[in-house]
């Protein structure tokens, strides 16, 4: 069946960022504006010139959806970005929070048409350097993802060496209030069900391919999808955003947005 944005869920994001205002325009956002230093380099801000126009699959409210611009894990590897600068999900305000979850439901959806599962990661590493956070969108087989929680469980579990002063493995229900602000964490989740997420205590010998790495394997991909990502040729990068604009059509609940004229 075709995922359909509620009403409720429409009025409930644009109420909460009235139309015309960015995430960056409303009062929480201004705090984070002590960045604005380092934002004219950053390549996710939505008003940086730096921005890969062509990786844009739609833009809503406060966030949007783009094709990672190197060769991913799947053609339709994405990823979900808010258009303000934060370095990680629960430093979100609640509205920007809110139109995340929205993405991945309709992400779902179009991979249920087509027979496959997903895994949702977030690696937010050196949170307090300020990088520009985002949320990896993996289409997996239907197999794989009902065997990935155990592989994450696992591997969760087995990081960080067997002296970690706080609990590996976190099960997630609201990653806000279990995760303080400040740390860095890694965080994944499946389909739309609760993951795991686990606080990075040593930020230099945590991997950054940590999540890739363990789909990489469980996919039977080559070692080089995770140990180095090559940015794409524009041409190839424009056609596999056009792909995915095409698959993402009838799910995308940005056309439903009343926007200034």
């Amino acid at each position: 069946m075709e995922w359909q944005m509620t009403h409720y869920e429409l009025q409930n994001l644009q109420r909460k960022c009235p139309r015309g205002h960015s995430a960056r325009d409303n009062e929480s956002s201004r705090k984070h504006r002590r960045l604005e230093r380092s934002l004219d380099d950053c390549i996710r801000c939505i008003d940086s010139a730096k921005l890969d126009k062509a990786c844009i699959v739609a833009i809503g409210i406060n966030t949007y959806l783009a094709v990672v611009e190197w060769d991913g894990l799947d053609e339709q590897h994405c990823i979900i970005v808010p258009n303000g600068h934060y370095s990680s999900t629960i430093q979100l305000d609640e509205n920007v929070w809110d139109e995340m979850r929205i993405w991945r439901k309709g992400l779902v959806a179009m991979w249920k048409e087509q027979d496959k599962d997903c895994v949702f990661m977030e690696m937010a590493r050196d949170v307090q350097h300020g990088g520009h956070i985002f949320v990896e969108c993996i289409p997996v087989p239907q197999e794989i993802g009902d065997m990935a929680p155990i592989y994450f469980n696992k591997a969760i579990n087995e990081c960080e060496g067997e002296h970690a002063d706080n609990k590996k493995l976190i099960e997630t229900k609201d990653l806000r209030r279990q995760i303080p602000k400040g740390f860095s964490y890694f965080a994944v989740d499946f389909g739309l069900q609760n993951g795991y997420a686990h606080a990075i205590e040593d930020v230099s010998s945590f991997p950054v391919t940590f999540g890739h790495e363990i789909l990489v394997g469980m996919m039977d991909l080559p070692a080089s999808k995770w140990r180095k990502k090559e940015k794409m040729e524009l041409s190839k990068l424009r056609q596999k955003c056009e792909a995915m604009k095409k698959d993402w059509d009838k799910f995308d609940w940005t056309k439903k947005i009343e926007r200034d004229k």
